[in-house]
């Protein structure tokens, strides 16, 4: 018994329960996207449906993430993780038996509400239980599982795929989904839970609503017209629900998330920094497998084997980084990266016809050092400043916006490439034709998505500096405002 109970509280058993659990949540995140024209093929539908697997999945995660700090105060952090992981590893194979597009969406959100409780519950897990000494290299960790899931999910997505079809990435979920259960309920700390918390209801349905609304309206403005009344509607019902949601979460007794916390400026400058890298994340994830694919002809398998080897450099220079960010000045390791990837992505807007596979893949090693220079450090510079108390709402708080801005973005780049493949195939049309009309239009598209991302990413070039300004200026404040 007390060899079981030294490994439940050892930090390599607690990481090892935390990074199964957080790289089987987002594991799809990556693999689905290179099944895309897969999916779209066997179950004869469009571009504007199957990027609901993606943004769908996000919707979720940001949706359910103010309620998973309730729900961690009220059950335990470890009781909802367990739970979040038994629920994921179902309907992962609900996903593999689904026979229709509407089927797999319903499935996918409900993996997505999971994939949220299973990371905001993981942060907080690290946050309570890990001693101060070891919580940088911790939230490392935590974030090499974050990121390395959706960055190995097209290899891996590309594999499964050409070999077994799509409806393995989904079953393949399944025995790592029994493996984290089994680990989480071993060695995971029972942290307390409390039993006076309430549930704010209005919260709740304020913020549910501006997410939905403001979703629908960049996903579907495109078909709707984007100044038609229902496309208006949507869009003027968003900004209320999230301006009734703050005003809500500002004025009542027990909120459903304290934005109190923002009064802690690096946190704050932190998780909007994190929002703009969350941008590079999945701009990339999600429209190079399409354009590789789509226009370029490459092979589901072609296309993860191309994404793999960045993704491996981004864990080593995690982890690099992570054990030197007390040595060097951790504001040198985040613009670094930010600038990278932001540079990275402008050379995906580049991309030609006859652009090499080298090419490409030089670009992915690029954009997954700079992710693995500032991510984790961003998270644990921003998670540093928050009391224990108030780190399920700070967790919480974060994951939402990151994973609204990604799914809002995503919808944004779904839109941008369907508007510009019609008007570039117009332009080209009767210059080229047939095959090569579709394949160049798409291309082109894709490249004008890309500019896109790479102007929203050159904001996190200067909010780096202030994040050096901030940190310097009060570095000797033990109290950071910082």
């Amino acid at each position: 018994m007390a060899h079981i109970k030294k490994g439940r509280d050892s930090f390599a058993f607690t990481i090892l329960a935390i990074f199964l659990g957080n790289f089987l949540a987002l594991v799809n995140s990556g693999t689905v996207n290179v099944a895309l024209p897969s999916i779209m093929r066997e179950l004869h539908t469009n571009i504007n449906m199957v990027q609901w697997l993606v943004t769908g999945f996000m919707l979720a995660i940001g949706t359910i993430s103010p309620v998973a700090s309730y729900l961690g105060n009220k059950f335990g952090y470890k009781r909802i993780y367990v739970t979040a992981l038994i629920g994921l590893t179902v309907f992962s194979a609900l996903c593999g038996f689904s026979g229709n597009i509407n089927l797999l969406i319903l499935f996918r959100i409900l993996q997505g509400l999971c994939a949220g409780i299973i990371q905001i519950s993981t942060m907080t897990i690290i946050i309570q239980s890990v001693n101060k000494e070891k919580q940088a290299m911790a939230i490392s960790l935590w974030s090499i599982s974050i990121m390395i899931a959706p960055a190995i999910g097209p290899t891996l997505g590309g594999v499964i795929t050409s070999f077994y079809g799509w409806k393995a990435l989904f079953f393949s979920n399944v025995p790592i989904g029994v493996i984290a259960i089994l680990c989480a309920i071993l060695f995971l700390p029972a942290l307390k839970a409390s039993k006076t918390v309430s549930l704010d209801k209005i919260g709740l349905l304020t913020v549910v609503i501006g997410n939905v609304s403001l979703l629908l309206y960049f996903t579907e403005g495109s078909t709707l017209g984007w100044l038609s009344i229902p496309a208006l509607v949507l869009f003027l019902v968003g900004i209320i629900g999230i301006a009734a949601f703050i005003w809500r979460e500002l004025t009542v007794k027990e909120p459903l998330l304290n934005l109190r916390v923002f009064k802690y400026s690096r946190y704050t400058l932190g998780t909007i920094l994190n929002c703009f890298i969350s941008v590079g994340l999945y701009s990339t994830v999600f429209l190079l497998p399409l354009v590789m694919e789509e226009a370029r002809g490459f092979s589901s398998l072609t296309v993860g084997i191309i994404m793999l080897p960045g993704a491996l450099v981004m864990i080593v220079v995690t982890i690099i980084s992570g054990k030197l960010q007390e040595k060097i000045e951790p504001f040198w390791f985040i613009i670094t990266g930010v600038f990278l990837v932001t540079i990275a992505t402008w050379g995906f807007s580049q991309l030609k016809m006859n652009s090499s596979a080298s090419y490409i893949l030089f670009l992915m090693m690029i954009r997954y050092i700079g992710l693995g220079l500032a991510s984790s450090i961003v998270t644990s510079l921003s998670m540093s400043v928050i009391p224990t108390e108030h780190a399920g709402h700070a967790s919480s708080i974060s994951n939402w916006l990151k994973q609204a801005i990604s799914a809002l973005s995503i919808a944004i780049f779904s839109s941008i490439l369907a508007i510009r493949t019609q008007t570039h195939a117009s332009e080209l049309n009767g210059k080229i034709a047939g095959k090569a009309l579709k394949e160049t239009a798409f291309l082109f598209a894709t490249n004008d998505t890309f500019l896109f991302a790479t102007i929203i990413l050159a904001f996190s070039v200067p909010l780096s500096l202030f994040l050096k300004k901030r940190k310097t200026k009060g570095a000797k404040n033990q109290h950071d405002s910082e």
